[in-house]
């Protein structure tokens, strides 16, 4: 599902000054208006006022870059079903998928008419931005064939065979997690950590990394890591 289109995956800290970098250098090679729809569906299940307030932020942060952006009021399943707010991504240059809960916003938008609006904005040039609960749903869907625990590892398929794991270096201070969670990742897969406040660029199977920490890459049984700068390969 991924070919030809382009994806910008945060490990944490959207709406900082510190992503103004990679999205400009994404935004430099997207198509559409020159807008980036925000759509903060994630945070909604803790509550009206934290789903405002990423919004809010995400406003703030667009108009310090001068890059117009407006928010998608996209809460959950009823909302994603409506056409009026598919059509909000219809011309914009980025889709911006805030933090929060990622089977949240999973389950709230997977199969509807603003899906089916994403992916028709994305293939014709539009940038998938993710940041934490928002890059987790571009992972590998389920084939039916998941291990236990594989459920962390499963998003929308928007990127086939490769798994995101956010906030990564804060990860390994909950015991056990980064093994569980390895364990569980397919022999044929691929899975990338991605530090907070770190992102990666790229379509979907190339990637450069930019940001503040590094991203670490699992896959064809080797273990690396990269920083800024620094490009790596989720094929061959």
């Amino acid at each position: 599902m991924a070919e030809g289109r382009t994806f910008l995956l945060m490990g944490s800290g959207e709406f900082e000054p510190w992503s103004e970098e990679v999205e400009r250098a994404a935004m430099h090679g997207a198509r559409g208006d020159g807008s980036v729809a925000i759509v903060p569906t994630a945070s909604f299940p803790d509550g009206q006022p934290i789903f405002d307030r990423w919004g809010a932020m995400g406003l703030a942060h667009y108009e310090a870059m001068g890059v117009p952006a407006g928010i998608v009021p996209l809460r959950d399943r009823s909302d994603a079903m409506r056409e009026e707010l598919a059509s909000q991504v219809a011309e914009a240059s980025m889709v911006f998928f805030s933090g929060g809960k990622p089977r949240y916003l999973a389950e709230a938008i997977g199969g509807t008419p603003f899906w089916d609006g994403l992916l028709a904005a994305l293939d014709r040039g539009a940038v998938f931005v993710g940041c934490s609960a928002g890059a987790m749903i571009a992972s590998h869907a389920s084939d039916g064939k998941e291990r236990l625990g594989g459920a962390w590892l499963l998003g929308l398929g928007l990127i086939p065979n490769t798994s995101f794991g956010v906030h990564w270096d804060k990860v390994r201070f909950i015991p056990g997690m980064r093994p569980f969670l390895m364990r569980r990742v397919r022999r044929d897969g691929w899975f990338v950590g991605i530090d907070e406040r770190t992102a990666i660029l790229g379509d979907g199977s190339r990637w450069t990394v930019f940001g503040n920490r590094t991203a670490m890459v699992r896959g064809r049984g080797r273990t690396r890591s990269f920083r800024a700068g620094e490009s790596f390969a989720t094929a061959g």
